[in-house]
Order: structure tokens, then sequence, then C-alpha cells
């Protein structure tokens, strides 16, 4: 048992409950905005690397040492994501036979909206700290419109799927974290330790082209279907100093890589429809996730006002690319893109390329009142994926994010949190770069050149509970 500031008991048995049992309410996925498919938006403007709060069990463990008693967090974030893809005729494509002009050309566009939950919570004993949490760090579900041209065309019935249809029609990807972690204080400095249990799942739905070339082609057009899962772990470290009390902190994290820097291995199906016909295979998918430093400094600059500055360094260029193979098999290909394991066990190769990516943010809380308080934020991000390899399924560029919001006393334990988010990302030109069509067969894939237009608002809502 532990005890209160009022001096009452609490179970930390109950605690550690109520923070396992949000793992059944998460949805499946959160808000892919940021860099390649990161979505850590389950605190608002809570998430910092410098904010002592149990989101601190994924930004910063060494956060919760600075939280008294026992805090209990939860939120929620609704996501409306829209964006489109302008895609001229590339080099080696099939020209649209007569009466499917435009099947593989044009713009398509999506709006998908959709968000997910996060529970965690922390107690403190003497110098030490606890905590528990669940939520999706990475993730983003997509499905994109249809093409009402060929809805209900009786001789090219899917290319209604659209234009980006060769590389995704709807898909989903999420990895949700279970955590557990600790942390000591030792008066103004803390460090801590978290270890996470990775639930990672990912389908995808795309058409696929059976001529021989591998490219699009309308008149030989099917479908195929990835649905892999699997679990991973990893682990983050953390320390804040205080270095004028109630007044400066300085802070640093780091969240590893899934197996340490080994590939994550999702197994699960790949199911192919052609020309009426049904047929799946059992496969193994290679996936990779970044590590992330992260610093920040945070300043009490008067009783009413704070200021924030904080960023993250994100190595994405652990992803050189996605392989798909026969269950357990060996995959892997050339640099030309053709199939070198022993026994031809390669299905798909999905060239990535991703470079590092590093985001700046400021953020400051303004209290109008000793209840209300104003939340403002601003950022930037750059992009993952190069012009090279970038494609309507990992849609990706360069962001500035605009954001505003609340915090609000509801009682004298319970506080309430509300803010709204701008994600505006720079129109993106490849047309004519992408090499994704140039590889030879595995790694053969359809061009993702064009024009990119990405657009995001978030809703955040949160609750903090101070026992």
């Amino acid at each position: 048992m532990l005890e209160r500031a009022d001096g009452k008991a609490v179970s930390l048995g109950r605690v550690a409950c109520l923070v396992a049992g949000a793992s059944s309410m998460l949805l499946a996925a959160s808000a892919a905005h940021a860099a390649g498919f990161a979505s850590a938006e389950f605190a608002g403007e809570s998430g910092t690397v410098v904010s002592p709060n149990p989101a601190g069990l994924y930004f910063n463990p060494a956060a919760i040492a600075f939280v008294p008693g026992v805090d209990i967090f939860a939120s929620g974030v609704l996501a409306l994501r829209s964006g489109s893809w302008t895609h001229a005729s590339a080099k080696g494509e099939a020209p649209d036979p007569a009466g499917a002009e435009g099947a593989n050309t044009g713009t398509a566009h999506f709006t998908n909206v959709f968000g997910a939950p996060a529970l965690a919570a922390t107690t403190k004993v003497g110098d030490f700290a606890f905590g528990a949490g669940v939520y999706v760090p990475f993730g983003g579900r997509m499905r994109w419109d249809t093409n009402e041209r060929f809805l209900h065309d009786p001789n090219y019935p899917l290319a209604a799927g659209g234009a980006q249809r060769w590389t995704i029609t709807d898909g989903a990807i999420t990895h949700l974290f279970s955590t557990l972690g600790a942390a000591v204080r030792w008066e103004h400095f803390a460090l801590g330790l978290t270890g996470n249990l990775i639930y990672s799942s990912i389908t995808t739905t795309q058409a696929k082209s059976y001529s021989a070339a591998g490219l699009p082609d309308t008149t030989s057009e099917g479908r195929n279907r990835v649905d892999v899962s699997g679990w991973d772990g990893s682990f983050g470290v953390g320390a804040m100093l205080e270095a004028i009390p109630d007044q400066l902190w300085f802070a640093a994290s780091y969240q590893s890589r899934p197996n340490i820097g080994g590939q994550m291995k999702l197994n699960g199906t790949l199911t192919l429809g052609y020309q009426g016909e049904v047929s799946s295979q059992p496969i193994t998918f290679l996936h990779a996730l970044p590590d992330i430093l992260r610093l920040g400094v945070r300043y009490k600059y008067s009783p009413d006002l704070e200021l924030r500055l904080f960023g993250d360094y994100t190595r994405w260029s652990v992803l050189s690319g996605q392989c798909i193979s026969t269950r357990d098999k060996p995959c892997g290909v050339s640099a030309s893109g053709t199939d070198v394991t022993p026994e031809l066990t390669t299905i798909q190769y999905m060239a990535r390329e991703w470079n590092d990516t590093f985001a700046v943010r400021l953020g400051l809380t303004y209290e109008l009142t000793p209840d209300v308080g104003v939340v403002w934020g601003a950022g930037y991000e750059s992009a993952a994926s190069p012009d090279a390899t970038l494609d309507p399924a990992t849609p990706d560029a360069p962001s500035v994010r605009m954001a505003l919001g609340a915090r609000i006393a509801l009682t004298r334990n319970l506080t309430g949190t509300v803010g709204i988010t701008g994600v505006a990302s720079f129109v993106r030109d490849n047309t004519g770069k992408s090499t994704l069509s140039t590889y030879d067969l595995p790694a053969r894939r359809a061009d993702g050149g064009g024009v990119y237009e990405l657009w995001l608002a978030l809703l955040s809502l949160g609750l903090e509970m101070h026992l």
C-alpha cells in the first residue's frame, strides 16, 4: 500500500489494473502525420521530454520522478487527415486501354477521420517513482477515395480504386506500446528507465499487375492484401535536471529501436485475387522502427508563464526497405532489385531508403487564473522519405504545426485539457524523380512520382487525476 498526501492508503495494484485494463479499449491506429509512421500525439502539448506527467513513460521516463503522489493520465486524440496525389503517366507504364483513359493518371484524394486513446499512471514512493502505460506512438490509417468514373464500369471496375491503387487503396499500421517504468530522484536530478512490449499490426490492400513487367496495366489487374502482426520489445532511458529550483529544467531521453537494433519480424498472410480466383499464402514481413533522441528545456519565467523548447532526432535511416518472403524464409534483394535468397523466397521488396529526421518545437503555458491556463505550441519537422522512394502509401513532406489549447482544474484533484493542432505540409513534387519502377523484380513497383499535398487537424482531450 502507498500513502497519499492526506494519509489515505492507495493500492499500487489498483493503479496497475487501471492501466492494464485500458489496453482493451485502444483503437487500432493513431494519427500518422509526422515523419514516417510517427504519431505520438496522445498527450497533446503535455507530451514533451521536459513535462512531468505520466506521459513521460514514453517521452522521458525520468520526468515521472518529478510527479508527486499517484497520478493517472487518460487522453484521446481525434484526427482529420486529408491529402491528394496528382500523377502523370510514367516511363514503362502501359498506356490506358481504350475506354479506360485516366485510370492510372490524374488526381487521387483521401480524407480520413480516426483516433486513439491512451492511459498511463505513476506513483511516487520516497525517492523512487513507478509507472505503467499503454499508447500508440507509431501508427496510421488511410483509405483513398474511389474514382467515381469507374465505379460501375463493366470492363474496368477495379480502376475505381483510383490512380494510386497500384501502391495502396487502404491500409493501417499500428504499433501498440505497453510500458512499465521506474525512476529515481536525487534532490534536483533524476534518471528513469522503461521497458516496452510492442504489438505491431500492418494491413494493406493494393492493385497488382499480372503482366510480365510487373508495372501498372489495367488490362491485367488484380488485388493483393497483406495482413501481418507480431510482438517485439524495446527500452527507454531519460534524465532530468532541475538546474534552478522551481524555475529551470533540462532533460534528455533515448528510445531504442525494437529488438535493440534488429529487424521486426511480423507473420501473417498474403491474399491474391485475380479474375475471380482468390489464393493466400503464409508470409513473413520484415520491418523496422527508429530509435529517437530527445532534448529539451523548460523555464518558469514567472508564476503565471512557463516556456518550453524541445526537439528530437529520429533515425529513420534504419528503414532501408520492407521485405516480404515466404513464411520464415530468407528475404533480400540485390542493389538492382533481384532476389538474392538461396531458394528465391523473396515475394516483394519495398525500397524506402529513408532519411533521419529532426523536429523542433516551442510551447508555453499562461495561467489566466489558478484554475485555467492557456497552452500554445508551434514547431517544424523534416521529412523521412526521399524523392526517389516517396509513394502514396507513405506520403511525407516537411511540415509546420500550430497548437492552441487550455488546461482547466475541474476539481481539486482532477484537471482537464483540450487542444486543437493544425499540421500543414509543404507541397511536394517528385515527378520524374521516382526510381521505384526502375528496379528489377521483385523490388519493382509502380512509379511514385507526382505532386503530394497533405493536411492534418487534431483534437486532443485529456484528464489527469492527482491522488
